[in-house]
Formats: structure tokens, C-alpha cells, sequence
């Protein structure tokens, strides 16, 4: 038990990365942005190899500092009742190959699910998601296990080291950055292009052709 209290960060650390969990958690059930008990999100304590992630099962409008886990980047818990996110290897494997990434959200938002289905990327349609995102790619995996998930995971952000958001198909949308109040933005955003995406794919097959029309 020593062992482990004394690679828990100072409360100065890991407070301020729970109070941002827990705010951004519940922003992001408010906007109805994850639904249920899906979803999870996570942070890095700064300057440790601590990372505070959300319990299973709980959701979003229920997270509480309580249910919240601290696990190493290898994914060892040190700290927290219950157990962490079924989602942790890929935050884990985020937070590795990424150092600067501070924060890590995941959701099963609908819109972004239903275009992924049909397409190979969400096209950043408008100037807001073009400088914002870039890009927004599709994972597909080959097999449905975790380490299929986790290999392509890291093929992904191996080829582009600057992505900042995927969408895995049939799963939904990964987004990581600087914090995890950014990294909640950044998944609103692609949410929204996924919609207009959308509705501009539709009106191309419902506008009126005024020449045939006249």
C-alpha cells in the first residue's frame, strides 16, 4: 500500500485534472452529447505518468470524484474504487505516443457514427473545422479485438502527428489535445460538421432544379 500512496500525485496536481473532468462531463451530458452511461473521458496529471480516468458504467451526468480512477500509462490502478473506462488501452495508447496530450474524450455521438458509415473521412465543411481539425479520418478496424484496436490506433496517429480527432465506425468519436476542456470542444465540433455534413449531402439530391421546374 505504500508503494502505491506514494506515487499518487499532490492533491495541487491531481485536484484541478478532477474538477476538469467532472465539469467537462457533465457539459458534455447537458449538450446531449453522449447519452446513457456511454462515453468516458480522461487527463493527465501534469509532470507524472498518472492518468485520472472516468469509472466503467458510470455515466457522464453521474461522475463524481468518486468514481473517478488513477491508473499509470500502463494502465496499473493506483488509486479509485471500482473499475476504469472499458476504453482505457486507448487512451493509454493516445497519452503514449502522444506527450502532448493532455486529455482524452470519447463519445457515441449519432451524427458523426451515422456519416462514418458511409464515408472514409467527415469532410471539414466548413472554415471553423477546417482550422480547427484539419481532418477528420475513419478507423475501421480488420478485427474487433482490443489489440486490433490498438494496433490501428497507433498506425493512425504514427502516420499524422498532428491529428487531433478520429471516429471509429459504428463507435464514435475520439478526440485528444492540450486539455481535456479542448479536447471536449474539438468533439463538439466534429458532431456538429458531421450534421451539416449531412444536410448538405441531402440537399444535393432534394434542391429544386429551377430549369426543370420553370
Amino acid at each position: 500500500m505504500s508503494k502505491v500512496m506514494s506515487r499518487l500525485p499532490t492533491n495541487d496536481l491531481s485536484e484541478p485534472v478532477k474538477r476538469s473532468l467532472l465539469t467537462n462531463a457533465k457539459r458534455a451530458y447537458e449538450i446531449r452529447l453522449q447519452t446513457g452511461n456511454g462515453g468516458n473521458l480522461s487527463g493527465r496529471v501534469p509532470g507524472t505518468d498518472l492518468i485520472i480516468i472516468k469509472a466503467s458504467g458510470c455515466s457522464f451526468d453521474q461522475c463524481a470524484a468518486e468514481n473517478l480512477i488513477t491508473v499509470t500509462l500502463d494502465g496499473e490502478q493506483v488509486d479509485g474504487d471500482g473499475l476504469p473506462s472499458r476504453e482505457l488501452a486507448t487512451h493509454l495508447a493516445i497519452y503514449k505516443q502522444r506527450p502532448d496530450v493532455h486529455g482524452v474524450f470519447h463519445c457515441h455521438s449519432p451524427w458523426a457514427i451515422a456519416y462514418a458509415n458511409f464515408n472514409n473521412t467527415i469532410p471539414t465543411v466548413t472554415l471553423h473545422a477546417k482550422s480547427k481539425l484539419g481532418r477528420i479520418p475513419i478507423l475501421r478496424l480488420s478485427g474487433e479485438t482490443t489489440q486490433a484496436r490498438l494496433a490501428a490506433v497507433q498506425a493512425m496517429l504514427a502516420a499524422d502527428r498532428n491529428l487531433r480527432v478520429f471516429v471509429e465506425d459504428l463507435h464514435g468519436i475520439f478526440s485528444f489535445a492540450s486539455t481535456i476542456e479542448l479536447a471536449r470542444y474539438n468533439a463538439e465540433l466534429v458532431e456538429e460538421t458531421a450534421q451539416i455534413a449531412w444536410f448538405m449531402a441531402l440537399s444535393e439530391h432534394v434542391t429544386p432544379n429551377r430549369e426543370r421546374d420553370a
